[in-house]
């Protein structure tokens, strides 16, 4: 390596001969054009960009043969082994868990159920069975043709398995209808029945538990004023809107 450096960055060969002194004699370059009186020296800034660029030169070549060296290769080997072991075990590991999370998740995603497991405060278990009796009521109970009412979660729900046209469901690619339906489950019970007896014939509304359609209903409030302005004046967000001591305020 050292050898390598010596001839590479001084161009010096590998002996202990004395190198010839330099000529005191101009070089070609250095003189003038023919025929001129005297000769033109060459500027120091152009010397000194040429000494840089052949320093430059001779380092590359220098840096590339020793990374070349046999020795060097096989250093470069076994450093790219040793993080590769350092890194595949522990990746390895994480892998497998993400790979056994995203199953178990995709079992409990691809798989939707009506149907709940619930603890009574007594610690007895039942099974919540609220959705699928409300929904085989309206198949069995209403004509064919009834339209019913519901906020969209329940739309995909009713027409697959009631059998019933809904007025929306979670295709919510229309949002002035989804607001329309916002402002009917969100609003004053008289404005909101002129409005609901001409689109449908019966209306489902979730009542009890901390996700029913009470606890749902600023969120209806909010969509339905971002198209009507009226149901929340001045609160775009509708932070305001809810029940309190018992008394509705919208």
């Amino acid at each position: 390596v050292g050898v390598i450096l010596k001839v590479t960055l001084l161009g010096q060969a590998p002996t202990d001969q004395a190198q010839p002194k330099a000529e005191t004699e101009p070089s070609a370059d250095d003189k003038g054009p023919k025929g001129s009186k005297g000769s033109v020296p060459i500027s120091k800034s152009k010397k000194l960009e040429e000494r840089v660029k052949a320093s430059g030169s001779r380092i590359a070549k220098a840096a590339t043969t020793i990374y070349n060296l046999r020795g060097v290769c096989l250093l470069r080997i076994a450093i790219g082994v040793y993080l590769i072991r350092q890194t595949h075990w522990p990746l390895k590991k994480k892998t497998k868990d993400f790979y056994k999370y995203a199953h178990e998740l995709s079992e409990q995603l691809s798989q939707p159920s009506i149907m709940f497991k619930a603890r009574l405060t007594n610690g007895q278990e039942i099974m919540l069975d609220d959705y699928r009796e409300a929904y085989w009521w309206l198949k069995k109970k209403t004509p064919q043709d009834a339209r019913v009412m519901a906020w969209w979660d329940y739309g995909y729900q009713i027409a697959g398995i009631a059998n019933r046209t809904t007025i929306a469901d979670g295709n919510t690619w229309n949002h002035e209808h989804i607001a329309t339906l916002g402002r009917i489950l969100s609003g004053a019970e008289e404005k909101a029945h002129r409005v609901a007896r001409h689109l449908a014939d019966y209306v489902l509304v979730w009542a009890g538990g901390g996700g029913d359609d009470l606890a749902k209903s600023p969120h209806m409030a909010r969509i339905g004023n971002s198209v009507y302005h009226d149901i929340c004046p001045g609160d775009p967000t509708c932070s305001q809107f809810g029940f309190y001591q018992g008394r509705y305020r919208g």
